[in-house]
């Protein structure tokens, strides 16, 4: 047993997923310490929209390049690409610092740049799984934390624009770390050799985001932002289920683009069905202890208030133990080509849990909305996923021939 979990863990894109994850959680929770409730709120919803430039670039550039692989080994993302969705993220990250309230034109132009580097950093993670450089991975991830731990506690000070310099600092470090020791002349496949997965799962990150990190801006935007804190304070104390789920998902997808062993259907619906079952007991545990622990210790930072951080965990932790089993089928049926029925899934999904959204902040405010919103992730994600998981993996396995 704990040979296995030894092997698990010391997996590159596994380890380089904590330390990513570790990496992107250390600020929130040095800001929580150390920022009054305000400066928090703000540097929150920053740290929100940075966070979504990265998975849309992900979502629309990335990670269907790298299932492209599977059929054309070349399909790997040139710089270009990427410098177009660096850009887009500057201007996001930027609009939000200004609409957030930061003091000068210099100020904001700061934000958006250091914000957008996470996205540059990610593309360079990208060419190392790809080229199956995954130590390579590991090692800038590794290099990132490194930095983000020895700059952010007392040294730098408490303001959002400070912090976000450190998170771009970091990650251009990190990404340094991996262009050293990847390929640099590599072939790739023109965008639209993998243009409709993009479209598919384009569509399926906005729908992502209109489950919860939408509503938690325009809640922002709304009320005080103080329950917003809280719920995202939460989903940084719950990160370490966050980077389970991820590396899980990473390590299937790389594995089932780059190898032969997972060629067949029966294959990879297998080790999905397995890796869901396995990470829904970990989670379980997982939320239930940390609940305990804050709730028995009186723990209760400077940034959020104790009853909106306890909330914040408790809806944020259940709703990602629900979700994130049922998305392991999600990443399974995307590997077998089944993007379509993947997207609309969450489309419904997604009405069903923004409708809980607005339903809520209309009967009883910020507080009550995101009580129904989450509750309506959590309940209709796996019960929706599943139903079509099933019926799919079916259909794969008659076609295959496989029991």
């Amino acid at each position: 047993m704990l040979k296995r979990l030894r092997r698990r863990v010391l997996k590159p894109l596994t380890l380089a997923q904590v330390l990513s994850s570790a990496a992107g959680a250390t600020p929130m929770l040095v800001a929580a310490v150390r920022m009054g409730p305000t400066e928090f709120a703000t540097f929150a919803v920053v740290v929100l929209v940075a966070t979504l430039s990265v998975g849309g670039a992900r979502a629309v550039l990335l990670q269907p390049a790298l299932i492209q692989q599977r059929v054309d080994p070349a399909a790997l993302v040139p710089l270009r690409y990427t410098l177009v969705s660096a850009t887009v993220a500057t201007l996001a990250i930027g609009a939000t610092a200004l609409l957030s309230g930061a003091p000068s034109a210099g100020e904001v132009a700061v934000i958006g740049i250091a914000g957008a580097l996470p996205v540059v950093h990610d593309w360079l993670r990208y060419r190392g799984i790809g080229t199956s450089h995954r130590w390579a991975v590991a090692v800038g991830d590794g290099v990132r934390l490194v930095l983000v731990l020895t700059t952010l506690l007392p040294v730098v000070p408490a303001t959002t624009t400070a912090f976000m310099v450190t998170i771009g600092v970091a990650a251009a470090a990190g990404g340094v770390a991996v262009v050293v020791r990847v390929p640099r002349r590599v072939g790739f496949a023109p965008y639209r050799g993998y243009r409709a997965s993009a479209l598919w799962q384009g569509t399926d990150f906005v729908i992502g985001q209109l489950l919860v990190s939408l509503p938690l801006i325009v809640l922002a935007a709304l009320g005080t932002g103080l329950w917003v804190a809280g719920a995202r304070l939460g989903q940084t104390l719950v990160g370490p289920l966050n980077l389970v789920f991820a590396a899980t998902s990473t390590n299937l997808l790389a594995d089932a683009t780059t190898t032969t062993a997972y060629r067949q259907a029966r294959s990879v619906i297998s080790r999905g069905w397995r890796a869901s079952i396995q990470l829904a007991l970990v989670a379980a545990v997982a939320v239930g202890v940390l609940t305990a622990v804050l709730w028995l210790s009186g723990f209760t930072p400077q940034g959020v208030s104790r009853d909106s951080m306890l909330l914040g965990v408790v809806l944020v932790g259940v709703a990602t133990m629900l979700t994130g089993w049922s998305g392991i089928h999600a990443i399974v049926l995307r590997v077998l080509g089944h993007q379509a029925s993947v997207t609309t899934a969450r489309l419904v999904v997604a009405v069903v849990t923004v409708a809980a959204f607005v339903v809520g902040f209309l009967l009883g405010g910020e507080r009550l909305s995101l009580v129904l919103g989450f509750g309506a992730n959590a309940v209709t994600a796996p019960l929706v996923l599943l139903l079509v998981a099933a019926r799919l993996y079916r259909k794969e396995l008659r076609e295959e021939g496989s029991p």
